[in-house]
């Protein structure tokens, strides 16, 4: 069966760090992916900002029951019947989620992006201008006024701590990638990307964020070199790990 290859963020992720491992995940179906505590946390976060009414539909707390005795078991057993197709989250994760949906709307310019008219959790799909290849992007919020809002859960939401974790988590690429395919899909420009970035610990900060257009540019870069690597490995059929030899490591300029 031919596989049908859609670069998305996360797969360009995979091809930056070792195209073997999007062979493994994509090619192979081997999907070792484990849905963590903190996973499910930013999901659920992501529901109850962006589309609040879906709530109750996708999600349930689960209930304080001591499943250690007979009793616990079957009330467990009961509530899990009952909770079927719903992810269950813990009321700790609850109460966090809406201290940190509450901070987000506190803040001005979180509110004032998040008071747009526009439609959350859209799937755009585009091909690639140079190579091709069929693209898909998910917003989490893309407004009517050509306005891209990207949500991020974070240990450090400071400037600094935050500008880390664009460079880890590599969302400067996210956000080449996506203003592009905007831009391709809608045939239109994109007047704006912009990073709410919330704590996951209280007080729960909030900050707004843009990056700079020479950051947009390096990401814009780094992403092209993803799809020609994968473009060259696809053709090849050799999908590389981390390398066959003997390399040098540098211990410095790394996760400015």
């Amino acid at each position: 069966m031919k596989t049908e290859h859609i670069l998305s963020k996360s797969r360009l992720d995979l091809i930056n760090k070792a195209p073997s491992l999007y062979k493994r995940k994509y090619i192979d179906g081997v999907n070792e992916q484990v849905e963590t505590p903190a996973l499910v946390l930013g999901k659920a976060l992501h529901c109850r900002v962006f589309e609040p009414a879906e709530w109750g539909l996708r999600y349930t707390i689960a209930p304080d029951i001591d499943r250690r005795t007979k009793d616990g078991k079957e009330r467990w057993a009961e509530f899990q019947q009952q909770a079927e197709g719903l992810t269950v989250v813990t009321r700790e994760q609850d109460d966090a989620i809406e201290r940190m949906n509450s901070a987000i709307y506190k803040h001005p310019a979180a509110a004032y992006l998040l008071g747009l008219k526009g439609t959350s959790e859209i799937m755009v799909n585009w091909v690639d201008e140079v190579s091709g290849i069929p693209c898909r992007g998910i917003f989490d919020r893309l407004t009517t006024s050509a306005i891209i809002m990207d949500l991020k859960t974070t240990d450090d939401a400071s400037p600094k701590g935050f500008a880390r974790s664009c460079h880890k988590y590599r969302y400067h690429v996210q956000a080449a990638f996506y203003i592009d395919g905007f831009e391709r899909a809608y045939n239109q420009l994109c007047e704006g990307f912009f990073f709410i970035a919330v704590e996951k610990s209280e007080p729960h900060l909030v900050a707004v964020y843009y990056l700079t257009a020479e950051d947009i540019q390096r990401g814009r870069e780094q992403y092209r070199d993803d799809i020609n690597k994968f473009s060259e490995c696809l053709a090849a059929d050799e999908w590389q790990g981390y390398g066959d030899g003997v390399q040098e490591l540098t211990l410095f300029n790394h996760g400015k």
